[in-house]
Order: C-alpha cells, then sequence, then structure tokens
C-alpha cells in the first residue's frame, strides 16, 4: 500500500501506516499494515479484542491507549518498537506477551493497566519512565537477563503483587514480597532486588516498618511484608480513598493516617493489628471496614456498634468519632483541623458554636439527620466556602454562619421557617441564597454586610422582615416585597445597592428608614393593598425619581422620601400650583392613583397656611421645623395627618383639625411653644374629642391650656410632658397613660401626694412611708413610683388592674405589698431592684419580664395566673427559696438566673425550660420533668448541688438540648420509668448498660468538662460556683480551672492522681484553702504554697510539688523537703527571688549566692530551683541585665548581675520598689523612665553611674538610696519626679547635668557635694519647693538652673 491512502472498513491507512480507526465493533482484525500510527486506536472504548497483521513492526506513541475495555490483543513476532503510553489506561487488558524482537518499551506504555497480571519480555533490555506503574494486579513477569538495572527507577512503582520472576535463560525465582526482598534476609539476583526497590520507591522503609508514604493515589494496597505503619506515614494525604492492609501487618502508630480526609473504605487481612491512639483522627469520611473474614462493618454514624464488633473495627469506630464531642445525638463540638469534615450520621443537633473559629474548614458535608444548627455554629470559619443544608434542617440559630467571609451559596430548605438573627452576618462572599417555600422570618441583621450578594426572592410565605436584615448589601439589585409581609423593621435594606422596589405589604407595621440611604435607587412602585407609608422609607435616596402610589394609601410616615428628587421635584410644583391635580414630573413619572391628595411637604408655608381642597393625607414631618407658619387649617376630606407633622413650628398658634380624625400621632404637636388652641372643624370653641393621644404628642406645648380628655382612652409616653399652662381634667375614660404622660403639667388633685389624671395614677414619687391608692385608680403608670427610696409600704385597691412598665422600679425602700385580688397586667421591670421585698403574693393574668428581677431581699414569691413566666422575672433574687407558680407552663429566659437560695420547683405543670431559666441555682438539688418536656440549652446551667433527676412520665423522655444541664456536675441519679440509675465514673456515660435517655442527663450535666479517654480532664467550659470532679478522672490538666473567678466549691476524688500547673489558680477555691492553710494540698499533691512566709516545710507524704506551686512567694525564704521521693514539676519555685536556701531530703543544704548560683553543680532539684528564681532575670554575657519579666511588684535584683541595661523596666507598670545588690555598678539610660508607680529605690550602694533620663517620669518616686561612690548621673536623669522629697548628692559629684531634677515639685532639700564643679541648665527648673541649697565656691551654674 505504499504511496497510496485509503478507507478500508472504517481504518485510515497511508502509506502503509494505520492513522486512525473510526468504527465501534468489538473485536477487529487490522488490515496489513506495517505501523499502528500515533493515537490511531485512542479512546476507542468499545474495542475488546485486536488481531494486528503478522507483517506488523511499530506501535506508534498512544496507539491503544484508552482502551479501557481491551482484554486481548497478541504482538506479531516482527515488531521491534512500542512507544510512549502506546497502552496506557487499558484497564482491562490481563496479559501481555512481547516478542523477542521487542528490545525497548517508550515512556509510560503499560501506566495503570490495572488489571495487568503478567507481562512476558524477553527480548527487553531497556525500559522507559512509568512503564509498569500502578498496574496492582501484576504478578508475573518474564524478564531478560540483559536488562538494564540503571532503566529500573520509577518503572515497577506500586506494583506490590509481583513474587514470580521467570528468564529468557530458564531461570525461575519466587519472592515472598517485595519487601521481603529489599528488608529480608532471602538472596535474591541483583535485577530482581533493583525492581523490588523499585516496587517500593513510593514508600520510605526502615527494614519492615512503613516510615512515610511519598504519593497521593486513590486507591492504595500496602504490599506484604510489611509490618508496621510509622508515625504520621500517611498524615494528610488526603486523596486516599481505599487502603488495603497486608496479611503481614501487626501494628499502625500514632497519626498513621490522620487527616486523610478522603478516606472512605480500609480492608484487613489480619485481627491482631495493634492500632495506636489516633491513628485514624480526622478520616470523618470513613464508612467502611471489611476484616479479615471478609466481612463489611458499616461505621457510618453515631450509633453504637454491636458487642460482636471486633475491636480492631470499634478502634476505629471511636478514633474516627474522636474529633467530634457528642452528647447523644447532639454534636457538641469539633476538635479536628481537617478542610473537609464529613460530620457523622444520627447527629440530629449541631450545638452552638460548634465548629465557631475553625479556620482550616473549608467545606463541610451535613448528613440527612441533622435537624438543628445552633446558635453561632460555624461562626467566624474564615476559609469555609461550601456547606450543604440538608433538607432535614428545621432550624439554623443565630448567627450559624456569621463571619463566614469566603461562603459563596446558600441553599435553605423548606422545612426552615425562621431565619434567625444574625445568621449570615458578613459573609462578604456570599453570592446566592434560596429561600425554602416555607420562610415566615428573617431576623435582624441576617444578611448585614453580604457584599456580593446581588439578588433575592423573598417568598410569598414571608411575614416577617427584622432591623437590618439586608443592611449593606451593595450588590443587591432589586427589592420585592410580597403581599403577605407584615412586619419589616428599620433599616431593612438600608445602604444596599438596590436600583428598584416594588413593595406589596400593607405597611402598616413597618419600621422607619427601610431603604435609608440606598443611592442608586430610582423607581420605587407601591403596589395596590399598600396602606402606609413607614417613616423614612426612602430617606435620603439621592437617584430615586419615579414613586407610585396606589388608591388604597392611608397614611405617609415622617420624612417618607426626604431628600429624593422627586420630592424636590412636588415642592417645585406646589410653589407653582395653586390645586392639587395631576402631578407630572420632569422624566414623565407620576403619582397617579393615590399621589395626587398627599400633602408631602409644608417647608414653604408661612402665615396663615390653609392646606389644599381635596389633601387626603398630610404625610409625617410635612411642616417640621416651620418657624414661619402662625396658623393651619387642614380641610375636611383630609383623614390622616401624620407624626410630627408639626414638629417644632415655634410660631404656630392655632390649628382647625379636621373632623374625620381623633387620634394625636406621635410628636404631631411636639414642641410647639406658643400654641394655644386646636379647634375641631371650623368651630372655635369646639375642643377635639380625641380619643387615642400618642407618645410626645404634644411635649413641651407651654402656652396650650385646653385639651378634651373627655373622651382619651389612652396616653402615650410624655404625650403632654412640660405643658406647664395645662389642667388635665374630666379623664374618666382614661384607662392607660405611659411614662410622664402629664409631667410639669397642672394636675388638678393636690389632695394626695401622688397625681391622678382620670383613674390612672401617674406619678407618686413624693410619697412618703406606706401608701394606700384610693379606690376607683385603675391603672398605676409606667415608672410612676420611679426610684422612690422612701415608699415603704403599699396598699393597692381592689379596682386596680394594670401596673406600667417600671412602675416601682428601684423602690428600694418597699417592704409590703398588699395586692388586689387580680390584676391584669403588670409590666416588665414593674418592680425592679425594689432591693427590701421579702414576699409576694400576686395572681394575674400577664406579668412583664423582670417584673422582679433583683429584689435580693426576696424569699418566696406566690403568683397565681401566669402560664409564661416571662424572661428574668426573678433574676439576681439571691435570697430567693421558694417560689410557688402553680399554673406556670412555660419558664422564660434567665426567668431564675442567679436565685441562688432556691431550694426547689414545682415542674409538673411545666411543658418547656427555656435558655439559662435557673442558671446558677446552687440550691436546687433535684428537678422531676414530666414526658415530652423541653429542656432549652443552658436551661440548668452551673446549678452545682442538683443531684437527683425525675423522669417522671411513663415514657420517661424529655427534650433536652445542648449543655442543658452543663455545670450540673453534682448530678448523681436518675430516675427513669420507675428504676434509679446511678452515677459511678466518668466512664459510665459511655456504657451501654444505661438507658439512652439517662446516659444523655448525665453527659449534659459534664459537659462543661473537655475529657480526653475517659479520665484526662483537659478544659472547662463553665463559670459555675461550685463544680465536683466526677469519679474515674485521673489527670486535671495544667490551668484547666485558672481564672474562673466565681469557682468557690472543688470536689476532687481520690482517682485523680495528677493536677497540672495553676490548674486552680485565680479562682476563689484556691484563695479560700490558702486562707485555711498556706499549703495547699489535695491527694498528696501540693498544688500552691506561694501565701507561705518564711520556712517552708514540705510534708514527707507529698509525692508531688505541681508546677508553679511556690511561683510568686515574694515571703519565702527557705523551704525545706522530708522526702527525696518528691517529684517537683517544672517552675514550681518561679519568680521566688527571697529564696535564700533549700534543704533537700536527704538533709544536704544548698544556699543560693545569686546569679552565679546558674553555673553551679547542684542536685537536679536545687538546679531547678535557681533557674525557676533567676528566670525572671535575663542577662548578657557580661552579667548585664537586658529584660526583667515576671511582674514583680517588689523586686530584688539577684547578686551578680552587674548593671541594668538601658531602658529594662521602661513603663512598668508594676513595679512599687526594688532593691539593688552591691554588684550593681550602673544604671543605664532610660532604665526606670516612666515607671509610674515606682516608689523607693533601695541599697544602690554600688552604683558609680545612672543613665540619662534614668528614672524620668516616675511620678511617685519618693527615695533613692545613692552610694557615696556614684560619680556621674545622667542628663534629666530624674526629671518629673514629682514626688523626690530630698536628695543627697556624694562627695566626688563634680557635675548635675541639664534637666537632671527638672519639675521635681516636691523636692525640699538638696546637699552639694564640695567637688561640685557646674549644674547644668534647668537642673533644678520648676521645683518650686526647694530650699535654696549652699552652692560651693567656684561652680558653674547655667542658665535657669533654679527657675
Amino acid at each position: 500500500m505504499d504511496g497510496i491512502s485509503c478507507l478500508e472498513h472504517d481504518f485510515l491507512i497511508e502509506n502503509g501506516v494505520l492513522k486512525s480507526y473510526s468504527g465501534r465493533d468489538e473485536c477487529i482484525t487490522v488490515p496489513d499494515v506495517h505501523t499502528i500510527g500515533e493515537g490511531a486506536f485512542k479512546a476507542c472504548v468499545s474495542l475488546k479484542k485486536v488481531v494486528l497483521p503478522a507483517g506488523l513492526r511499530r506501535i506508534l506513541p498512544g496507539a491503544f491507549k484508552g482502551c479501557r475495555k481491551l482484554t486481548e490483543m497478541e504482538i506479531p513476532s516482527g515488531v521491534s518498537s512500542i512507544g510512549d503510553y502506546a497502552f496506557h489506561r487499558c484497564h482491562s487488558l490481563k496479559s501481555v506477551s512481547l516478542p523477542a524482537s521487542v528490545t525497548e518499551l517508550g515512556d509510560c506504555v503499560f501506566l495503570y493497566c490495572d488489571s495487568l497480571t503478567s507481562v512476558s519480555m524477553p527480548g527487553v533490555r531497556r525500559l522507559g519512565k512509568q512503564v509498569f506503574v500502578n498496574d496492582v494486579m501484576l504478578r508475573e513477569l518474564v524478564l531478560c537477563p540483559e536488562l538494564e538495572k540503571a532503566c529500573i527507577c520509577d518503572v515497577f512503582t506500586g506494583c506490590g503483587r509481583i513474587t514470580d520472576f521467570s528468564f529468557s535463560d530458564g531461570r525461575r525465582v519466587q519472592i515472598p514480597n517485595a519487601v521481603e526482598a529489599v528488608a529480608g534476609s532471602m538472596e535474591v539476583p541483583s535485577l530482581i532486588r533493583a525492581i523490588a526497590v523499585d516496587i517500593l520507591r513510593m514508600m520510605e522503609l526502615d527494614g519492615r516498618r512503613l516510615v512515610k508514604f511519598l504519593t497521593n493515589l486513590k486507591h492504595l494496597e500496602i504490599p506484604e511484608g510489611i509490618e508496621e505503619i510509622g508515625k504520621s506515614c500517611f498524615f494528610d494525604k488526603r486523596g486516599i480513598i481505599s487502603v488495603a492492609f497486608p496479611s503481614s501487618l501487626r501494628e499502625i502508630d500514632s497519626r498513621a493516617l490522620r487527616n486523610c480526609i478522603s478516606l472512605e473504605r480500609v480492608s484487613f487481612q489480619e485481627d491482631r493489628v495493634i492500632i495506636h491512639e489516633d491513628a485514624f483522627k480526622n478520616c470523618s469520611s470513613l464508612r467502611e471496614i471489611t476484616a479479615p473474614d471478609r466481612t463489611v462493618y458499616r461505621i457510618e454514624g453515631i450509633g453504637g456498634l454491636s458487642r460482636e464488633v471486633p475491636p480492631l473495627v470499634r478502634t476505629i469506630h471511636r478514633q474516627v468519632l474522636g474529633n467530634f464531642r457528642l452528647s447523644g445525638s447532639v454534636l457538641l463540638k469539633y476538635l479536628g483541623s481537617e478542610s473537609r469534615v464529613v460530620v457523622p450520621h444520627g447527629v440530629t443537633s449541631v450545638a452552638e458554636e460548634a465548629f465557631a473559629g475553625n479556620e482550616a474548614i473549608d467545606r463541610v458535608i451535613l448528613p440527612d439527620s441533622v435537624e438543628e444548627i445552633g446558635a453561632g455554629a460555624f461562626r467566624d470559619c474564615l476559609v469555609l466556602q461550601t456547606i450543604e443544608l440538608p433538607g432535614s434542617v428545621r432550624c439554623v440559630g443565630t448567627g450559624a454562619f456569621e463571619n463566614c467571609v469566603k461562603l459563596l451559596r446558600v441553599l435553605l430548605p423548606d422545612g426552615v421557617c425562621v431565619i434567625e438573627d444574625k445568621v449570615f452576618k458578613h459573609c462578604h462572599g456570599l453570592k446566592e441564597v434560596h429561600f425554602g417555600a416555607g420562610v415566615r422570618s428573617i431576623g435582624e441583621q441576617a444578611f448585614y454586610g453580604c457584599t456580593a450578594l446581588t439578588e433575592i426572592a423573598l417568598p410569598d410565605s414571608l411575614t416577617f422582615l427584622g432591623k437590618m436584615a439586608f443592611y449593606r448589601c451593595r450588590a443587591l439589585r432589586e427589592a420585592s416585597l410580597p403581599s403577605g409581609l407584615e412586619r419589616v423593621e428599620s433599616l431593612a435594606f438600608a445602604q444596599s445597592g438596590v436600583k428598584r422596589v416594588h413593595m406589596r405589604g400593607s405597611g402598616v407595621f413597618y419600621g422607619s428608614d427601610i431603604f435609608y440611604g440606598c443611592t442608586r435607587l430610582r423607581s420605587l412602585v407601591f403596589e395596590h393593598g399598600v396602606r402606609h407609608i413607614p417613616d423614612k422609607l426612602a430617606y435620603g435616596c439621592t437617584g430615586l425619581k419615579q414613586v407610585v402610589l396606589p388608591d388604597t394609601l392611608e397614611s405617609v410616615g415622617r420624612h417618607a422620601l426626604e431628600y429624593t428628587p422627586f420630592l424636590e421635584s412636588w415642592r417645585r410644583k406646589r410653589k407653582d400650583s395653586a390645586d392639587g391635580g395631576r402631578d407630572v414630573l420632569e422624566d414623565g413619572s407620576d403619582t397617579a392613583g393615590g399621589g395626587r391628595d398627599v400633602f408631602w411637604d409644608g417647608s414653604y408655608a408661612a402665615g396663615d397656611f390653609r392646606v389644599p381642597d381635596g389633601t387626603r393625607i398630610v404625610a409625617g414631618g410635612a411642616f417640621y421645623g416651620n418657624r414661619a407658619i402662625t396658623s393651619v387649617s387642614f380641610p375636611e376630606s383630609v383623614s390622616w395627618i401624620g407624626q410630627a407633622a408639626l414638629k417644632g413650628c415655634e410660631s404656630l398658634c392655632r390649628a382647625v383639625w379636621p373632623g374625620r380624625i381623633n387620634a394625636a400621632e406621635a410628636e404631631v404637636f411636639s414642641g410647639c411653644v406658643n400654641l394655644t388652641k386646636v379647634c375641631w372643624g371650623q368651630d372655635e370653641f369646639q375642643p377635639v374629642p380625641w380619643q387615642t393621644v400618642k407618645e410626645r404628642a404634644f411635649y413641651n406645648c407651654r402656652s396650650l391650656g385646653q385639651i378634651s380628655l373627655e373622651h382619651v382612652l389612652s396616653v402615650g409616653k410624655e404625650a403632654f410632658k412640660g405643658c406647664c399652662s395645662f389642667r388635665p381634667q374630666k379623664a374618666d375614660a382614661l384607662r392607660q397613660a405611659g411614662d410622664n404622660a402629664f409631667e410639669h403639667t397642672l394636675c388638678d388633685d393636690n389632695s394626695f401626694s401622688f397625681s391622678v389624671v382620670g383613674s390612672v395614677l401617674v406619678d407618686g414619687r413624693r410619697c412618703l412611708g406606706r401608701v394606700e391608692v384610693p379606690e376607683g385608680i385603675t391603672a398605676i403608670g409606667p415608672f410612676a413610683f420611679a426610684g422612690n427610696r422612701q415608699v415603704t409600704g403599699l396598699c393597692l385597691p381592689e379596682s386596680l388592674r394594670d401596673i406600667g412598665d417600671g412602675a416601682f422600679w428601684g423602690c428600694s425602700g418597699l417592704t409590703d405589698i398588699r395586692f388586689p385580688s387580680f390584676l391584669d397586667t403588670v409590666g416588665m421591670r414593674a418592680f425592679e431592684k425594689c432591693a427590701g421585698l421579702v414576699r409576694v403574693v400576686l395572681r394575674a393574668g400577664f406579668v412583664g419580664a423582670a417584673a422582679f428581677s433583683y429584689c435580693v431581699s426576696l424569699e418566696k414569691a406566690v403568683l397565681k395566673g401566669p402560664g409564661i413566666l416571662e424572661p428574668r422575672l426573678f433574676e439576681g433574687c439571691r435570697n430567693l427559696r421558694e417560689c410557688l407558680c402553680s399554673q406556670a407552663s412555660v419558664v422564660g429566659r434567665y426567668c431564675f438566673s442567679g436565685c441562688g437560695k432556691l431550694e426547689a420547683f414545682d415542674f409538673r405543670t411545666v411543658r418547656e425550660v427555656r435558655d439559662y431559666g435557673f442558671q446558677n441555682c446552687d440550691s436546687l438539688r433535684h428537678a422531676a420533668f414530666i414526658d415530652n418536656t423541653v429542656i432549652r440549652p443552658h436551661a440548668f446551667e452551673d446549678c452545682g448541688r442538683l443531684e437527683r433527676i425525675f423522669l417522671d412520665g411513663p415514657q420517661g423522655q424529655v427534650k433536652l438540648y445542648e449543655y442543658a444541664f452543663s455545670g450540673c456536675t453534682a448530678i448523681s441519679r436518675v430516675v427513669f420509668q420507675g428504676k434509679a440509675w446511678t452515677f459511678g465514673e466518668y466512664r459510665d456515660i459511655v456504657r451501654d448498660t444505661i438507658p439512652e435517655m439517662v446516659r444523655l442527663i448525665f453527659h449534659s450535666g459534664f459537659s462543661c468538662f473537655d475529657v480526653e479517654k475517659e479520665e484526662i480532664l483537659c478544659g472547662y467550659r463553665g463559670a459555675g460556683r461550685i463544680v465536683r470532679i466526677p469519679r474515674g478522672i485521673r489527670r486535671i490538666e495544667a490551668e484547666v480551672f485558672r481564672d474562673v473567678l466565681m469557682l468557690e466549691e472543688v470536689t476532687i476524688p481520690d482517682s485523680v492522681e495528677y493536677i497540672g500547673a495553676r490548674a486552680f489558680h485565680g479562682t476563689g477555691w484556691i484563695k479560700r484553702q490558702q486562707d485555711l492553710a498556706p499549703l495547699v494540698v489535695v491527694n498528696r499533691m501540693l498544688l500552691d504554697g506561694s501565701c507561705c512566709r518564711g520556712d517552708v516545710v514540705v510534708p514527707e507524704d507529698i509525692r508531688l510539688v505541681c508546677g508553679w506551686a511556690f511561683a510568686g512567694g515574694m515571703g519565702i525564704e527557705r523551704i525545706r523537703f522530708l522526702s527525696d521521693r518528691v517529684k517537683v514539676e517544672p517552675y514550681a519555685f518561679r519568680n521566688c527571688i527571697y529564696l535564700k536556701e533549700l534543704v533537700l531530703g536527704d538533709g544536704s543544704s544548698v544556699v543560693f549566692q545569686g546569679i552565679g548560683d546558674r553555673k553551679r553543680e547542684l542536685a537536679p532539684v536545687a538546679m531547678q530551683a535557681v533557674m525557676d528564681m533567676l528566670n525572671c532575670f535575663k542577662t548578657d554575657e557580661k552579667d548585664v541585665l537586658v529584660e526583667c519579666t515576671g511582674n514583680i511588684s517588689r523586686l530584688l535584683v539577684a547578686d551578680g548581675i552587674r548593671a541594668v541595661g538601658h531602658g529594662v523596666f521602661q513603663d512598668g507598670n508594676l513595679l512599687t520598689e526594688i532593691t539593688l545588690p552591691l554588684s550593681v555598678s550602673s544604671i543605664g539610660n532610660q532604665a526606670f523612665a516612666g515607671c509610674k508607680w515606682l516608689k523607693c529605690v533601695r541599697q544602690a550602694y554600688g552604683v558609680t553611674f545612672i543613665g540619662d533620663r534614668a528614672f524620668s517620669g516616675c511620678g511617685v518616686l519618693e527615695q533613692v538610696e545613692l552610694s557615696e561612690n556614684l560619680g556621674r548621673i545622667g542628663v534629666r536623669a530624674f526629671e518629673n519626679c514629682t514626688s523626690l522629697r530630698e536628695i543627697l548628692l556624694p562627695e566626688g559629684l563634680e557635675e548635675i547635668p541639664d534637666r537632671a531634677f527638672f519639675r521635681c515639685h516636691s523636692l525640699k532639700k538638696v546637699s552639694f557635694p564640695s567637688t561640685l564643679k557646674r549644674i547644668g541648665r534647668e537642673a533644678f527648673a520648676y521645683c518650686r519647693n526647694l530650699e535654696m541649697p549652699v552652692i560651693p565656691y567656684g561652680v558653674t551654674v547655667d542658665e535657669r538652673a533654679f527657675s
């Protein structure tokens, strides 16, 4: 066929070269060609069998690459060359027999032929790179004896099953495995040894120990012969999916496979494998373990394993879950640092802050079992990009993903009805959010600062949008508020990038500033059904030109469209138009619909002004601050006059009010200081029959004399405050009055020491002693008696129905209250901080939040009526012992928090206890719950004496949230379905023999502890006053309870064998123990002796002196050990700078001499004492002090230190006194400058030199004991030492330099030596109390030396 190009049966042949094959047959016979061209059969995925022509001579690179189903092919005897990648990824090819004519194979010829079992290549003398790499099934090789060993490098890597070698000369060698050939004692030919070494090339071996694996394969088979996998061998190999271990394996060291986050399957051929701690830690994707008997165990999830499971499987399961701190099905805390985390199946709740602050995680996979994500669960996971919320999720807590700045996309399941506050706050990278169909509420700041968010589709189910929900979402282009949206809070979309807004909800309960500062907003469309435009809706939207209003509009809030082009255009037209006809704006948009009957702005009005006829709505703030208008008349067509409509119109004297309005909106006339009359209609003598006067409606209307209150039902906060000419009368219909509603008015009844308007008592701050409120009073206004400390008793009438918010707040002298038989309402904080109140018996329909909080003398409370005990109701009532609430079904947040003496509470009617409801109720000893009671997070946190829990229902089930009983470390007994279960030791909480509900309660009680291996206490997250360490704990690690200031009582069991350094440092408990005895000893361990003085004797039975035990013991001079068997931990003598002698257990004594002790040969304990004592002194090679640590206030500098270096103590805030040894000869520049509390420098008798500004700014320095050999004082050495009184300058001193004692205001006496030659410039300037000293003859006194 030479010279001919033709297409024959899907074969493209040119000049005897097969260029390509385009068919899809499974079996083919290649036509007579001499060459298979490059890539001729590449990716022929259907090809299974190929018959090659007898005359074939060459197979070019990539000829059969990717023929993954090719199983059979015979290479003709005349073939001499096979090119690179010729059979790469022929995954089904099982055997290859090459003729002797093939002497060389190119690179990667059989790479990833992972079904290949045998290869015969009798003529091959040279191999390219990676020819057989990762052919994991390859067992048999037929080789040429002349094969070059030098080319065997990364050729057989990963072919761990090769055991059978044959040579073309008839020899045959079999090896057990490659490891045996390399590390064993058997003798093998050098060529076979070279192949064995190459097989193991990806592995670093130490004998039969696999030290390190060098590549990142997906599927890994450890070769036979490996007996041990070394520490961290596969650490962080994130690409590994499966590992097959050999039968020779005996041991897997710690961290061997740690952080193999993609590992899903492992298989063992031997069950007596020792698996060390953390070997599989962070392998959170591991789901399948194959045992030696080929049984496959699924370990997915947190469910317990059956008892028949092999120990090997159980160990791995425990390690895989090692990073997940669980309480039942609640994930309390993730402890790992892997980038991808697979949360175990079975977890139903991710607890608050479970992943918070983890900066390693970029992807989290949640199982379908998860229903709740707690508050702050993923807060500050700064690199988290991906998390998929499964459809099972029903609740996402407050701030769950706050500050996840790289989170890109969120799909909220349909089951999530409420998006809590701050859930996605500051998720700057968030681009997409898809809301589920069931979302009803989006909380405050939910998407605050999501600057990349471009689009949102609020579902029709949405009814609530919280404050600042989409604040500063600058990429957001459009907002459409659905018709069912009932409430939108302030600043919901403020300063966002929206350009178009469609509003369909009514707007009635919408907050202010919803689109404040949206400078890109161009179009605002109010759809049919909108009834109210909220305050400052589009305030400052400087691009807004088009506004479309509906016919349904009824009211407009204050300054709704202030500082918009739309309003500016309206103002210009209003000045030119006398009627209220159709308003056409310059750009063609209009206010058609309801727009033409809205009066937006009256800032241009002056004198007597009449609002145009036909006007229906006067917008809030319409005349705000207009000082030119003197009277205003509203036509009868007006049905709404908005808030603050006439606020600040100081010249306004008269207003004619429309007959259709009987409510004065908030601040409508506030600050109209000259207003004298508000007439109803055109009748000047007809007062307006007000029914509602809202807050500050007539605030500071000083000239207003008459307002009809005859029909008024409610008056808002400060409604008439400052109306000094107004006398409230005939307010018989009044039922409610706000805080200070009538303050500074002319009340008409002075017969009592309190003020009454209608039937509302509005002010009782003048009352003294016992107060009897007269019959007929139906309400006590908010804060009516607030802060009155003179009232001691209170008798309330039967007519009383309502007590307002804060009515008796801070009445600290009030000790006794007689309530009427029934009250409708007791307001929030009504009796807060009534510190003298001892007993309360009350029957009411509603008692507001914090109503009796911080009544610190209250001992008994009886509440009848309320079904819900509101938040903080009795918070801080530290003496409350008994509380009877027979009808309570819900206990609110912090309701009894801090009630430290509350001994019991009847939970029989309670269905729910909310967050922190009984926090720190230290006297509560038992609690009994009925079935299905909901116990929210932290409900009983740190109830340190709570011992017994009774599950009284037949099912014995409660809904227990995370940390519900956290810190209740005394819980020892749970009664479940009539049977009592007792807690023995910490390991009990993992026993399978106790019911799950009981185990959950025990675990919840100890969830304040971080415990490793069920015996090592390494962390504490509580703030309780009482803690019992559970039995079974052997070790308490260093600083576990450090600085837990409230901790006063600690019970440590005998099982504790070790307590780490400063474990209880800074706690109230350690201080109480120090008060009892200067040596604090627990279980023969000396925890603390820092308060000892003088000689200290360490008792003979002490076996351990804990780290930092004597640290900072400034009074310790001598320590004597009575036993030489005691172990002393590092830093035990830290900063014991006054310690002079140590007597060891053998009677030998060591006397400490100073800094030179570091170079002495001493006993280990004595040497440790030296290093600890002198640790605070950092010296250079010349023994000059260059740094001093330890924060010591009374410092004794070690003998042997030759100088205090420059700036060593500069700006020190703790140093008050320093004593220098004779060895110190100089004080460097600025050495003590700015030590504002340094009062005294003692024994500076060896100092001959004081550097520049050495003591500058030491404002309380009173005394410096100077050396008689002092030869030089530096410039400004004592500048601004304002408390220094006297200085004695020794003989030999020749100069007092510039400003040496500048501004030493208290300096009275200075003695100059006879050797003095010069007093520098301003040396004693501003030493205003200095008695003029005698200056020796001949001394040069520079300018202003004594000014």
